[in-house]
């Protein structure tokens, strides 16, 4: 069960007020009546509800003086309550639902003035930790969930939510996915993360758009609706477990290297633009290693071929991907040289 929310604790302990209020007037007029007319128990309560509730309908019995002047008391009493009790929910509604408005139209604001930031869908199981892993790079993050309850939890994060289907184009658009550099599908359906692909590559032809496939089946599809890379959770344990298993070391090893933020040493792909200094030169030529320090591991040519480990001779090409180990520092000179 969630938390109670600040507002939730009031109106309910606001409510408890009242049933306390109402059943303390209903004894009283009972006993009034008993007290006072000589009623029995079952006719003093019956004029207590119906006075209380101010129906008005009639007098049961005659009443005397005294039991005239109790009566005026305890509609005045039951007015007040019923009074208390409206205004109590009411304030609660309105003041609720302004607070949403108003909260809403401000992350809606913020997201809007977004530019680059990256857009999850679906905060199940994956989504969560994408957040988490995500969030260590310190990246905008716009999340995209069908449900409220994770809002106090991004908050904290410093995570925007947007609440919606994200397998709408409105709520993608809501979602700056226009200006977004990369988007994860983490919807529980391939069903979902295909639409979701088909959509956002649609709406923004340079976005990078990672998707999670349940079954094999599904890759292909995904593929085909704009997804740059597609995961299967289930394979990609199954070939960790298995690798950790043979190699723990060098799993070990990765694990540390790509934890940015933990570690001196990262991984980063950069892109070769045409104005590069780097460009139509050899890798021994730009004197990579000696000058900045950076290690080039992987070349991924446009057209999506990969060359693992070239040697000093590679002559590097304009939209060359280079995939780069080094220190923060020295992969920002790489960029800046490659830029």
């Amino acid at each position: 069960m969630r938390d109670l929310s600040v507002v939730d604790r009031n109106l309910y302990r606001h409510l408890g007020v009242v049933i306390i209020i109402f059943s303390l007037l209903l004894v009283l007029g009972s006993l009034g009546y008993r007290m006072i007319e000589g009623w029995s128990w079952a006719d003093s309560l019956y004029m207590a509800v119906i006075t209380l509730s101010t129906v008005g309908f009639g007098e049961i019995r005659p009443l005397s003086a005294g039991g005239r002047i109790f009566t005026g008391a305890l509609i005045v009493m039951g007015v007040g309550a019923t009074a208390y009790t409206f205004s109590t929910v009411a304030n609660y509604i309105v003041a609720g639902e302004f607070r949403g408005v108003i909260r809403r139209n401000r992350m809606h604001n913020r997201v809007a003035k977004l530019e680059g930031h990256y857009i999850i869908c679906g905060y199940g199981r994956i989504g969560c930790q994408v957040v988490r892993e995500l969030l260590e790079s310190r990246i905008e993050l716009v999340v995209i969930d069908l449900r409220t309850e994770p809002l106090a939890e991004l908050e904290n994060l410093g995570v925007y939510l947007i609440e919606g289907n994200a397998i709408e184009d409105p709520v993608l658009l809501q979602a700056g996915i226009e200006k977004a550099a990369g988007l994860c599908c983490c919807l529980p359906h391939d069903t979902d993360n295909v639409f979701v692909a088909l959509s956002a590559r649609t709406l923004n032809p340079n976005l990078t758009i990672i998707a999670r496939a349940n079954n094999a089946q599904s890759e292909r599809k995904l593929q085909i609706a704009g997804a740059d890379h597609v995961i299967n959770p289930y394979t990609t344990s199954g070939h960790r477990m298995a690798r950790q298993l043979i190699h723990p070391s060098i799993i070990k090893f990765m694990d540390v290297v790509m934890r940015l933020g933990k570690v001196d040493i990262v991984i980063e792909d950069i892109h070769l633009s045409d104005g590069s200094v780097l460009r139509n030169q050899t890798i021994a030529d730009t004197e990579i290693r000696k000058k900045i320090g950076a290690t080039i591991l992987a070349v991924r040519r446009p057209g999506g071929q990969v060359f693992l480990n070239p040697d000093g001779n590679f002559s590097l090409q304009a939209g060359d991907t280079l995939i780069a180990l080094g220190t923060i520092e020295q992969l920002s000179q790489l960029a800046v040289a490659a830029a």
